[in-house]
């Protein structure tokens, strides 16, 4: 599990810093030929990449904050940093994609087609496919890592390629149809905030503390049952994610003529195994069994 950890922080500082350096220099190129060509279009869609690096800087500090090990004052670490971290990146997913639904809403009342210029075209499809790559392998990192922040960052760089690729074709057709940036941007808003829902909706209930799943809880009991037969219920299962960090809680059922001392023994042969297995920190509570129960729930 710790060794699992610094692969995931590890990739949570390369996504990071790698999204950090290619945001910025096209934060940087966009800007100057937006300012250049007097396109405020492209100026805006430059602050949108902006807000990119921010959201990076997000997800590193969240994994270094993460990273720290527990004190008094949080016992079980401060893993869910990272998860808060990913909050903190799908709202401001949603704020980008208001931002952008506001703009393109004021495009389409005043009516103005935007300039055309292929200079703007090549840089903002450049910036598109940048950002493609870019958003393609920061989600398969995210997913390898079981890393939310990372992911959320993926689709950040996603709904930015996307609005350049818009951009680009607005200024294309804007020549002829000067209604389509607002109408494109109205739907890419709507795609990104979608998206911004969703994260901000998982990273909230794994905060929460959201159950676990069946999967998670058959292969708790299989490894309860193969640690020691004599186990006769389990129940009361309670799941405590912080991070990588994992808390459970449990109750067990053993014959009620089992001593004091070897109860002690079943239930630390079964936290070890657990432990091993899974990497779980457990803690278990023993009870006798009733007369004729023999079912786990």
């Amino acid at each position: 599990m710790y060794s699992g950890w610094i692969s995931k922080k590890r990739a949570a500082y390369l996504e990071g810093f790698i999204s950090i350096a290619i945001n910025s220099i096209l934060f940087l190129v966009k800007y100057s030929i937006g300012t250049l060509f007097s396109s405020v279009a492209v100026v805006a869609d430059a602050f949108h990449t902006l807000s990119d690096t921010l959201t990076s800087i997000v997800l590193v500090v969240g994994y270094r904050i993460a990273d720290r090990p527990a004190d008094r004052e949080h016992p079980f670490g401060h893993g869910r940093a990272e998860t808060i971290g990913g909050l903190v990146i799908g709202v401001l997913l949603g704020v980008a994609a208001y931002t952008f639904a506001v703009s393109s809403y004021e495009k389409l009342l005043s009516g103005i087609s935007l300039i055309y210029s292929d200079l703007l075209i090549v840089i903002l499809v450049i910036s598109a496919i940048v950002k493609a790559a870019l958003s393609l392998w920061a989600y398969n990192l995210g997913r390898k890592h079981l890393s939310q922040p990372i992911a959320a960052d993926a689709w950040h760089h996603l709904s930015d390629s996307a609005a350049a690729w818009l951009l680009a074709i607005a200024i294309y057709a804007g020549r002829d149809y000067w209604w389509l940036d607002g109408v494109l941007g109205l739907a890419v808003s709507i795609l990104i905030f979608l998206t911004a829902v969703k994260i901000v909706y998982e990273s909230s209930t794994e905060i929460l503390g959201k159950s676990p799943s069946k999967i998670e809880l058959d292969k708790l009991i299989e490894i309860v049952r193969e640690a020691h037969p004599t186990v006769k219920r389990v129940h009361h299962i309670h799941f405590h994610k912080y991070g990588t960090h994992t808390e459970v809680t449990l109750h067990i059922e053993l014959p009620g003529d089992t001593a004091l001392r070897e109860a002690h023994e079943i239930a630390t042969a079964i936290e070890n195994a657990i432990r091993s297995k899974l990497g779980y920190e457990t803690t278990i509570h023993v009870e006798p069994a009733e007369p004729a129960r023999d079912h786990v729930d």
